[in-house]
Protein backbone atom coordinates (compact mmCIF):
# COMPACT_ATOMS: atom_id res chain seq x y z
CA UNK A 1 0.00 0.00 0.00
CA UNK A 2 1.34 3.09 -0.76
CA UNK A 3 2.58 4.81 2.59
CA UNK A 4 0.67 9.06 3.57
CA UNK A 5 2.45 11.13 5.45
CA UNK A 6 1.03 12.03 8.64
CA UNK A 7 -0.47 15.22 7.62
CA UNK A 8 -3.53 16.13 9.41
CA UNK A 9 -5.61 19.17 8.58
CA UNK A 10 -8.83 19.82 7.08
CA UNK A 11 -7.28 21.87 4.56
CA UNK A 12 -4.17 21.00 2.93
CA UNK A 13 -3.34 23.07 -0.04
CA UNK A 14 -0.03 23.25 -2.71
CA UNK A 15 2.12 25.21 -4.94
CA UNK A 16 3.76 22.54 -7.15
CA UNK A 17 5.81 24.29 -10.21
CA UNK A 18 8.12 22.37 -12.60
CA UNK A 19 11.41 24.10 -12.78
CA UNK A 20 11.98 24.82 -16.27
CA UNK A 21 12.74 28.11 -15.65
CA UNK A 22 12.29 30.97 -12.85
CA UNK A 23 8.25 32.28 -11.94
CA UNK A 24 6.67 34.30 -13.80
CA UNK A 25 3.52 36.19 -13.11
CA UNK A 26 1.52 33.47 -14.26
CA UNK A 27 3.39 31.42 -11.75
CA UNK A 28 2.84 33.99 -9.08
CA UNK A 29 -0.92 34.48 -9.89
CA UNK A 30 -1.24 30.43 -8.97
CA UNK A 31 0.71 31.03 -5.92
CA UNK A 32 -1.40 33.61 -4.60
CA UNK A 33 -4.43 32.39 -5.70
CA UNK A 34 -3.96 28.92 -3.78
CA UNK A 35 -2.27 30.63 -0.65
CA UNK A 36 -4.97 32.82 -0.22
CA UNK A 37 -7.42 30.49 -0.29
CA UNK A 38 -5.28 28.16 1.91
CA UNK A 39 -4.37 30.35 5.11
CA UNK A 40 -8.30 31.90 4.33
CA UNK A 41 -9.71 28.79 5.51
CA UNK A 42 -6.68 28.05 8.19
CA UNK A 43 -5.23 25.42 6.48
CA UNK A 44 -1.55 24.67 5.74
CA UNK A 45 -0.02 25.27 2.30
CA UNK A 46 2.76 23.49 0.43
CA UNK A 47 5.42 23.76 -2.50
CA UNK A 48 6.07 21.19 -4.30
CA UNK A 49 8.85 20.64 -7.12
CA UNK A 50 7.33 18.36 -10.11
CA UNK A 51 10.95 17.99 -11.35
CA UNK A 52 9.89 15.05 -13.46
CA UNK A 53 11.31 15.92 -16.91
CA UNK A 54 14.95 16.17 -16.61
CA UNK A 55 15.26 17.19 -20.46
CA UNK A 56 13.48 20.40 -19.83
CA UNK A 57 14.72 21.37 -15.98
CA UNK A 58 16.92 24.41 -16.15
CA UNK A 59 19.92 24.38 -13.63
CA UNK A 60 19.24 26.40 -10.34
CA UNK A 61 15.65 27.06 -11.33
CA UNK A 62 14.79 24.71 -8.12
CA UNK A 63 16.23 27.19 -5.75
CA UNK A 64 15.38 30.49 -8.05
CA UNK A 65 11.63 29.30 -7.42
CA UNK A 66 12.29 28.78 -3.25
CA UNK A 67 13.80 32.22 -3.10
CA UNK A 68 11.14 34.06 -5.01
CA UNK A 69 8.53 32.40 -2.68
CA UNK A 70 9.93 33.32 0.27
CA UNK A 71 11.29 36.96 -1.32
CA UNK A 72 7.31 37.51 -2.13
CA UNK A 73 5.93 36.48 1.60
CA UNK A 74 5.05 33.13 1.44
CA UNK A 75 5.09 30.93 4.41
CA UNK A 76 5.31 27.40 3.79
CA UNK A 77 6.95 24.46 5.52
CA UNK A 78 10.75 23.32 4.52
CA UNK A 79 10.33 20.41 3.81
CA UNK A 80 9.64 20.26 0.12
CA UNK A 81 8.73 17.38 -1.75
CA UNK A 82 11.05 16.97 -5.20
CA UNK A 83 9.57 14.66 -7.40
CA UNK A 84 12.63 13.13 -8.68
CA UNK A 85 13.50 11.77 -5.16
CA UNK A 86 14.14 8.21 -4.67
CA UNK A 87 11.08 7.42 -2.29
CA UNK A 88 8.66 9.39 -4.60
CA UNK A 89 9.98 7.54 -7.89
CA UNK A 90 9.63 4.53 -6.25
CA UNK A 91 6.13 5.57 -4.75
CA UNK A 92 4.92 6.23 -8.44
CA UNK A 93 5.78 2.96 -9.60
CA UNK A 94 4.00 1.18 -6.93
CA UNK A 95 1.38 2.74 -7.74
CA UNK A 96 1.20 2.03 -11.74
CA UNK A 97 1.93 -1.84 -10.25
CA UNK A 98 -1.60 -1.86 -8.45
CA UNK A 99 -3.10 -0.20 -11.72
CA UNK A 100 -1.37 -3.17 -14.23
CA UNK A 101 -2.83 -5.70 -11.58
CA UNK A 102 -6.62 -3.56 -12.21
CA UNK A 103 -5.89 -4.03 -15.90
CA UNK A 104 -6.39 -0.34 -16.34
CA UNK A 105 -3.67 0.61 -17.96
CA UNK A 106 -1.57 -0.82 -21.05
CA UNK A 107 1.90 -0.69 -22.68
CA UNK A 108 2.24 0.87 -26.15
CA UNK A 109 5.46 0.94 -28.35
CA UNK A 110 3.04 3.04 -31.24
CA UNK A 111 5.12 6.06 -32.31
CA UNK A 112 2.61 9.54 -32.96
CA UNK A 113 2.57 8.75 -36.72
CA UNK A 114 1.36 5.22 -36.37
CA UNK A 115 -1.34 6.43 -34.15
CA UNK A 116 -2.39 9.12 -36.21
CA UNK A 117 -5.93 8.78 -37.45
CA UNK A 118 -6.32 5.66 -35.62
CA UNK A 119 -9.66 5.21 -33.09
CA UNK A 120 -9.07 5.48 -29.67
CA UNK A 121 -11.11 1.43 -29.64
CA UNK A 122 -8.95 0.60 -32.70
CA UNK A 123 -5.33 1.31 -30.98
CA UNK A 124 -3.79 -2.38 -31.66
CA UNK A 125 -1.81 -2.30 -27.69
CA UNK A 126 -4.75 -1.64 -26.11
CA UNK A 127 -5.42 -5.56 -26.94
CA UNK A 128 -1.63 -6.54 -26.41
CA UNK A 129 -1.14 -8.54 -23.03
CA UNK A 130 2.22 -9.49 -24.12
CA UNK A 131 5.06 -6.87 -23.22
CA UNK A 132 6.59 -5.06 -26.21
CA UNK A 133 10.20 -6.03 -27.27
CA UNK A 134 10.79 -2.36 -28.28
CA UNK A 135 10.85 0.85 -25.61
CA UNK A 136 7.07 1.27 -24.67
CA UNK A 137 5.10 4.02 -22.37
CA UNK A 138 2.39 2.69 -20.26
CA UNK A 139 -0.75 4.83 -20.53
CA UNK A 140 -4.24 4.94 -18.62
CA UNK A 141 -7.18 3.31 -20.59
CA UNK A 142 -9.83 5.83 -20.86
CA UNK A 143 -13.39 3.90 -19.95
CA UNK A 144 -16.77 4.65 -21.17
CA UNK A 145 -17.73 6.89 -18.49
CA UNK A 146 -18.47 10.60 -17.46
CA UNK A 147 -16.68 11.99 -14.65
CA UNK A 148 -18.46 15.09 -13.14
CA UNK A 149 -17.07 17.33 -10.21
CA UNK A 150 -18.40 21.06 -8.69
CA UNK A 151 -15.28 23.81 -9.29
CA UNK A 152 -15.22 26.02 -6.81
CA UNK A 153 -14.83 28.77 -9.63
CA UNK A 154 -15.96 27.34 -12.85
CA UNK A 155 -19.24 25.23 -11.91
CA UNK A 156 -20.19 21.72 -12.14
CA UNK A 157 -17.70 20.60 -14.85
CA UNK A 158 -18.90 17.16 -16.73
CA UNK A 159 -16.33 14.92 -18.86
CA UNK A 160 -16.79 11.53 -21.01
CA UNK A 161 -13.41 9.93 -19.97
CA UNK A 162 -13.19 8.02 -23.18
CA UNK A 163 -14.01 10.54 -26.11
CA UNK A 164 -13.38 14.06 -24.45
CA UNK A 165 -10.38 12.97 -22.26
CA UNK A 166 -8.89 9.59 -24.48
CA UNK A 167 -5.69 7.60 -22.83
CA UNK A 168 -3.25 9.40 -21.26
CA UNK A 169 0.56 8.42 -20.51
CA UNK A 170 1.33 7.57 -17.09
CA UNK A 171 5.00 6.54 -17.78
CA UNK A 172 7.03 8.09 -21.00
CA UNK A 173 9.26 5.54 -23.23
CA UNK A 174 12.48 7.71 -21.76
CA UNK A 175 11.51 5.87 -18.15
CA UNK A 176 10.41 8.91 -16.69
CA UNK A 177 6.83 8.87 -14.94
CA UNK A 178 3.92 11.51 -15.90
CA UNK A 179 2.81 14.73 -14.34
CA UNK A 180 -0.53 13.08 -14.22
CA UNK A 181 0.29 9.90 -12.54
CA UNK A 182 2.48 11.91 -9.84
CA UNK A 183 0.59 14.06 -9.27
CA UNK A 184 -1.68 11.85 -7.94
CA UNK A 185 0.23 9.92 -6.03
CA UNK A 186 1.84 13.01 -4.13
CA UNK A 187 -1.50 14.61 -3.29
CA UNK A 188 -2.54 11.71 -1.38
CA UNK A 189 0.59 11.20 0.38
CA UNK A 190 0.93 15.15 1.44
CA UNK A 191 -2.95 14.72 2.03
CA UNK A 192 -3.43 17.62 0.13
CA UNK A 193 -7.01 18.30 0.13
CA UNK A 194 -7.92 21.03 -2.05
CA UNK A 195 -6.26 21.94 -5.18
CA UNK A 196 -6.30 25.85 -6.90
CA UNK A 197 -4.51 26.21 -9.92
CA UNK A 198 -5.11 27.54 -13.61
CA UNK A 199 -7.48 26.50 -15.85
CA UNK A 200 -5.56 24.98 -18.55
CA UNK A 201 -4.92 22.19 -16.00
CA UNK A 202 -8.70 21.71 -16.55
CA UNK A 203 -8.69 18.93 -19.02
CA UNK A 204 -6.34 17.00 -16.70
CA UNK A 205 -8.69 17.03 -13.90
CA UNK A 206 -11.06 13.77 -14.92
CA UNK A 207 -7.79 11.78 -15.15
CA UNK A 208 -6.92 12.66 -12.17
CA UNK A 209 -10.08 12.29 -10.34
CA UNK A 210 -10.81 8.42 -12.47
CA UNK A 211 -6.76 8.09 -11.02
CA UNK A 212 -7.82 8.54 -7.40
CA UNK A 213 -10.75 6.44 -7.32
CA UNK A 214 -8.71 3.62 -9.05
CA UNK A 215 -6.50 3.80 -6.28
CA UNK A 216 -8.71 4.37 -3.48
CA UNK A 217 -7.33 7.60 -2.99
CA UNK A 218 -9.69 10.54 -1.23
CA UNK A 219 -11.04 12.90 -3.50
CA UNK A 220 -10.21 16.43 -4.31
CA UNK A 221 -11.64 19.85 -4.23
CA UNK A 222 -10.80 21.82 -7.16
CA UNK A 223 -10.72 25.31 -7.87
CA UNK A 224 -9.40 26.36 -11.54
CA UNK A 225 -8.81 30.34 -12.02
CA UNK A 226 -8.20 32.28 -15.48
CA UNK A 227 -4.50 32.70 -16.86
CA UNK A 228 -3.10 35.24 -17.73
CA UNK A 229 -2.30 35.35 -21.61
CA UNK A 230 -0.80 37.61 -24.19
CA UNK A 231 -1.85 39.75 -27.03
CA UNK A 232 -2.07 36.55 -29.21
CA UNK A 233 -4.32 34.38 -26.87
CA UNK A 234 -1.31 32.32 -25.51
CA UNK A 235 -0.86 31.26 -21.30
CA UNK A 236 1.92 33.28 -20.22
CA UNK A 237 4.45 30.10 -20.03
CA UNK A 238 8.37 29.53 -20.05
CA UNK A 239 7.51 28.29 -23.81
CA UNK A 240 5.98 31.82 -24.95
CA UNK A 241 8.72 33.85 -23.11
CA UNK A 242 7.20 35.06 -20.12
CA UNK A 243 8.47 37.64 -18.76
CA UNK A 244 10.37 36.78 -15.29
CA UNK A 245 8.81 38.75 -12.19
CA UNK A 246 10.74 40.85 -10.41
CA UNK A 247 12.08 40.06 -6.84
CA UNK A 248 12.87 44.15 -5.86
CA UNK A 249 9.23 45.00 -5.52
CA UNK A 250 7.29 41.92 -4.93
CA UNK A 251 4.22 44.12 -4.09
CA UNK A 252 3.20 45.76 -7.14
CA UNK A 253 3.09 42.22 -8.36
CA UNK A 254 1.00 40.53 -6.01
CA UNK A 255 -1.31 43.94 -5.81
CA UNK A 256 -1.00 43.16 -9.87
CA UNK A 257 -2.38 39.39 -9.49
CA UNK A 258 -4.67 40.59 -6.97
CA UNK A 259 -6.78 43.28 -8.77
CA UNK A 260 -7.12 41.28 -11.75
CA UNK A 261 -8.68 38.91 -9.78
CA UNK A 262 -11.12 41.22 -8.57
CA UNK A 263 -10.23 40.72 -4.72
CA UNK A 264 -11.57 43.36 -2.18
CA UNK A 265 -9.02 46.91 -3.20
CA UNK A 266 -7.39 48.03 -0.87
CA UNK A 267 -8.01 51.65 0.84
CA UNK A 268 -4.37 52.57 0.67
CA UNK A 269 -1.59 51.04 -0.78
CA UNK A 270 0.39 48.11 1.43
CA UNK A 271 3.11 49.64 2.56
CA UNK A 272 4.60 45.77 3.83
CA UNK A 273 3.84 42.19 2.56
CA UNK A 274 2.80 41.90 6.06
CA UNK A 275 0.30 44.25 5.42
CA UNK A 276 -0.71 42.88 1.82
CA UNK A 277 -0.93 39.43 2.92
CA UNK A 278 -3.02 40.55 5.92
CA UNK A 279 -5.63 42.17 3.51
CA UNK A 280 -5.41 39.59 0.96
CA UNK A 281 -6.01 36.62 2.84
CA UNK A 282 -8.61 38.43 5.59
CA UNK A 283 -10.73 38.95 3.06
CA UNK A 284 -10.15 36.56 0.35
CA UNK A 285 -13.08 35.43 -1.75
CA UNK A 286 -13.18 32.51 -4.47
CA UNK A 287 -16.86 34.34 -5.59
CA UNK A 288 -15.08 37.20 -6.54
CA UNK A 289 -12.57 35.36 -9.07
CA UNK A 290 -13.59 35.66 -12.70
CA UNK A 291 -15.26 33.19 -13.75
CA UNK A 292 -13.30 33.06 -17.22
CA UNK A 293 -10.46 31.28 -18.86
CA UNK A 294 -8.44 33.96 -19.97
CA UNK A 295 -7.05 37.30 -19.01
CA UNK A 296 -5.34 39.58 -21.52
CA UNK A 297 -2.29 41.30 -19.75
Amino acid sequence: MIPRSDKSSEYIGRFAPSPTGPLHLGSIMAAYASYCDAMHNNGQWLVRIEDLDPPREQPGASLSIIKTLKKYGFQFDENIIFQSQNDRQSAYQEALEILEKKFAVYNCSCSRTELKGVEILEHPCRFQSKQPEIEFSVKLKATDEIICFEDMIQGQICKHLLNDCGDVVLKRKEGFYSYQLAVVVDDFYQGVTHVVRGIDLLDSTPWQIYLNELLGFPQLQYSHIPVFVNNQGQKLSKQTFAQTIENENPIETLLFVHNHLKQQPFIEKPKTLEQFWNHAIQHWSLNNVPKISAIKV
